[in-house]
Parts: C-alpha cells; sequence; structure tokens
C-alpha cells in the first residue's frame, strides 16, 4: 500500500495554462491548494503556486542556469563550491514546482549533467575529498524519493565520505505535503554517531505555517534534527516588512532558525517575481531592531557564474575614512582605536 503522500500527491492538481505547462510544469498538492484565498485574486500562495503567461516574458538578465550549479560541477550530480560543502543533485522531481524556482530551467530540461545517470562517480569524488564536511542534499526535492530508496542512498553516503560531519536536506516538503514528514522518513535520512542530519525548510509567506506544517516540523524537531529555513523575497508575496517578520517571528516561535532571505534569481521564467536589491536592502534594514538578532536571516545575493552568496543586508556602517565611520543610527560617527 502506497504511503498516503504519494496518494496525495496522485490527487495533485496540474495546470490551466498549456502553453506554459509546454515549458515548466505544473504539480500542487491539494493541501497546498486549500491554503489560497479563493475570494483574493492577488493571494500570495496561489502566485507561487499556478502558473502566469508572465514566466513566457523574455529578458535579456534571464539566465537558464543563474547561480552556477553547472560552472562549479565536479561529477556528474554533484557541484562543489565551497571547500568543505558539496550539493548532491538527487533528482529533478517536485511536489509543486515553485513559480520562482531559481532550478526552473535546469528541471523542467532534465539537464542530463545535473539529473543523468547514477551517483557512482559522484560518491568517488567524494572518496577522494576529505576535506568535504557537509553534503547538501538538493533537487528537484529529495524527498521525492521513497524511504527505501533515501535509506539506501543516506548508507551509501555514509560509507563514501570519510569527512562527512554533517548531512543537510533542503526540502519544500515540509511546507508544500507536510504529510510526507513519517518516523519512516525520520530513520532513513539519519545516521546517530556517523553525522548530524539538518533540514532546511523553505517557507516564504506566514500562511505557509499551517498546523499541519507545524506539526511536520515538530516532529523534525523532536527526532533532534536541526531545522532552519530559507525564503526568498519576492514581489507581490512578501516584500514587505510587516510580512516578514511576521514569518520570521512564527518560524522562531516553532524552533526553526531563519537561515537566509534570499534576492530573487536571474532565473528565466521568474522575472516578475524580483524586487531591486534597493527595495530588499530597506526592508531588511527595517527588520533590525524589530526581531531578535537571530530571528533575522541573511539577506544574500546568488551570484551568477557559480561563485557563491554574497550578502546583501542593511547600510548601518558607511566608511568616511581616516579611521571613521558614519553610524545609521543616532546620527553619530564611531573612530576606531585601532586605526
Amino acid at each position: 500500500m502506497a504511503p498516503s503522500w504519494q496518494n496525495e500527491l496522485r490527487e495533485a492538481l496540474t495546470s490551466s495554462l498549456p502553453e506554459v505547462e509546454d515549458r515548466f510544469r505544473t504539480l500542487v498538492p491539494r493541501y497546498y491548494s486549500n491554503l489560497i484565498d479563493q475570494s483574493d485574486p492577488d493571494d500570495p500562495i496561489r502566485k507561487m503556486a499556478f502558473p502566469s503567461t508572465e514566466e513566457l516574458r523574455s529578458s535579456a538578465a534571464a539566465l537558464r542556469d543563474p547561480i552556477g550549479d553547472l560552472a562549479r560541477q565536479a561529477a556528474p550530480r554533484l557541484t562543489h563550491r565551497y571547500r568543505d560543502r558539496a550539493l548532491l543533485h538527487v533528482t529533478n522531481l517536485c511536489p509543486m514546482y515553485c513559480r520562482f524556482c531559481f532550478r526552473k530551467n535546469l528541471m523542467n530540461e532534465r539537464d542530463e549533467n545535473l539529473y543523468g545517470g547514477g551517483f557512482t562517480e559522484a560518491f568517488a569524488y567524494l572518496a577522494k575529498h576529505p576535506e568535504i564536511e557537509e553534503l547538501i542534499l538538493t533537487g528537484g526535492d529529495p524527498w521525492m524519493l521513497s524511504d527505501e530508496r533515501l535509506e539506501s542512498l543516506v548508507d551509501q553516503i555514509a560509507a563514501s565520505a570519510p569527512g562527512l560531519k554533517r548531512l543537510r536536506f533542503h526540502s519544500r516538503m515540509p511546507v508544500t505535503l507536510p504529510s510526507r514528514i513519517t518516523p519512516e522518513l525520520l530513520r532513513a535520512i539519519q545516521r546517530p554517531g556517523k553525522f548530524l542530519t539538518f533540514v532546511v525548510t523553505h517557507f516564504n509567506h506566514p500562511r505557509e505555517l499551517s498546523a499541519e506544517a507545524k506539526a511536520g516540523v515538530a516532529q523534525l524537531r523532536g527526532a533532534g534534527i536541526t531545522v532552519l529555513n530559507q525564503s526568498v523575497l519576492l514581489k507581490g508575496v512578501n516584500n514587505d516588512a510587516e510580512i516578514l517578520r511576521e514569518l520570521f517571528c512564527a518560524l522562531g516561535n516553532e524552533g526553526v532558525l531563519p537561515y537566509y532571505l534570499h534576492h530573487c534569481d536571474l532565473v528565466a521564467g521568474a522575472e516578475h517575481f524580483r524586487t531591486s536589491i534597493e527595495e530588499g536592502r530597506k526592508i531588511w534594514t527595517e527588520l533590525r531592531g524589530s526581531l531578535a538578532g537571530y530571528l533575522i536571516p541573511e539577506y544574500v545575493l546568488d551570484t551568477p557564474g557559480g561563485w557563491g552568496k554574497i550578502p546583501l543586508g542593511g547600510n548601518f556602517v558607511s566608511d568616511l575614512g581616516a579611521g571613521e565611520y558614519s553610524l545609521a543610527r543616532g546620527g553619530n560617527s564611531y573612530l576606531d582605536p585601532r586605526e
């Protein structure tokens, strides 16, 4: 008998815009569609889940691979961008194809370098690089694999990566399909005594943090898993300091630490979600002082070409020269005694 989450996916909704569907797949679990306020034509949940013709609008700045997954590829299915961490691209499948996704082109094309073939070469690379202490399982969504396949994959990783201390899963299933979180899943992804397990969720709006989502997060934390969250700054969804403040407070109340607030990437098909960096910096600055420091994620830009993340947040300190700095709060200046 199939697990309930798989049965839910069989009943997921598809698109009524075939011209968009031809290029970018649509799949929305009924659970997530039930979060939509059907009386609101500008509902933010709908915007993240269902397509619009704006996805077909072309832009000279749009990129197929905006963060350089392929540029930093070390082996098929493996991206090695930072010295001590690597990405394993598990699948191009998702329970919901978010309309703003930075990999929407590569996933829809099922790029053979990221999603083709097996993991043999990736495991061989991990075996030769003990400096890799953290492996991040990404996709698509790695939890689209069955519990049995996940358990086997994690066992192979544990046997192949001599330096591994942390295994991290990036999944939006706690948001879009929280029924996926079961005791069987928790057993499949953890190896106590071998490495720590982290889960990074993807909540973008406070209304996504439903009772079911909270229960799923509680199961993860109850199993001893560290749960972090990364959000994307999205025009018409959460580009408002009060909305983000509500989200980050709600996450903190569930024991989930906001990790990153991503500036929307230059991915083809998502230009209509992108704010300016200036607007993003203003919003992030408004959050300072209104939240505990540990509830404020770092506002970052994933640089095109695969060079990694750079922080964008705030302009609280300006260098005036000769060791003097202007402070944004209080109209004061500060003289660094070390200079």
